[in-house]
């Protein structure tokens, strides 16, 4: 079909747009990793303009991944806070979403106030702090797992899904004898991949990216998670020695390290997207025409 006049504008502004959102979006995270490889005298003779390294060079990543940094640790800190605090924030999200979303649930409607409430209306930082040190939380590693383990708006969310999901699957499987944890297991989940993806999408980018609470809860570096060692080395104009661990080593300069750091702690969130993209974008939609 033709395009009138009006619509081919229409379309090559989108394209202008889209392109000029994209370079934008690309073009600073290029220039992270240019620098991450470029040495430093070469980039002080460009005064820092570097968009591809005339010269690469793997001082920087070799001093962060040097045997003894505390990268390891951190990093280790941190896979073990996401995959625990995701399957768990995954378990309550589910199983929470699934009984609301049952419309005989007696109370339903008070209870899901109370979920909405704590959306609009927060403790605080302080109230929460002495929560958690009362449970002698501080400084565990199980802290930063258990003080993000359930958001409301997930919730909200899959059950949106859950209800969307012909209700006569559920009674046939009632019928047959299933407990309602089987009928969770082996009607609803296997239905509901798509917002399962997208939450725990959510949940994987929120533990991943997390240092705020690291910064409030854990005074041990042994525990800190990466994101905290990212923070420290960007927000330092010279690196910690007790953060990296490698006394008698000359670091590199810190701009560098501060660009190979970000290139380091970013890579598996721009290699695990990509393969869960299309859940994530089905289970958003759908989240968001079902009230």
């Amino acid at each position: 079909m033709k395009l009138t006049k009006g619509e081919t504008a229409f379309v090559a502004s989108n394209y202008v747009i889209l392109t000029v959102l994209t370079i934008v979006i690309v073009l600073p995270f290029w220039y992270v990793i240019s620098v991450s490889f470029t040495p430093y005298s070469i980039f002080s003779e460009k005064n820092g303009l570097i968009l591809f390294p005339s010269s690469i060079s793997l001082d920087y990543y070799t001093y962060l991944l040097k045997k003894g940094s505390m990268i390891y640790t951190s990093y280790g800190n941190t896979i073990r806070n996401t995959v625990g605090g995701v399957a768990l924030a995954l378990f309550l999200t589910v199983t929470s979403a699934y009984a609301l979303a049952e419309k005989r649930l007696p109370g339903r409607k008070v209870i899901m106030l109370f979920f909405v409430f704590t959306m609009l209306f927060r403790g605080g930082m302080i109230p929460t702090y002495i929560t958690i040190k009362e449970l002698g939380l501080l400084n565990t590693n199980y802290v930063l797992i258990l003080v993000m383990a359930f958001s409301a708006f997930n919730m909200i969310i899959m059950k949106s899904f859950f209800e969307g999901i012909p209700e006569s699957l559920r009674e046939s499987a009632s019928i047959d004898g299933a407990s309602e944890f089987r009928i969770l297991r082996q009607v609803v989940l296997p239905l509901s991949m798509p917002v399962i993806a997208t939450v725990g999408l959510l949940y994987l980018v929120v533990y991943w990216n997390d240092f705020f609470n690291a910064m409030l809860y854990v005074t041990d570096w042994h525990k800190a998670p990466v994101q905290l060692v990212l923070r420290t080395i960007i927000a330092s104009s010279s690196l910690p020695p007790e953060l990296l661990e490698q006394a008698g080593s000359t670091p590199p300069p810190t701009i560098g390290i501060q660009m190979a750091a970000i290139v380091i702690v970013a890579l598996p969130m721009l290699v695990i997207y990509p393969f869960i993209q299309r859940f994530f974008e089905q289970g958003m939609l759908i989240g968001s025409v079902k009230g």
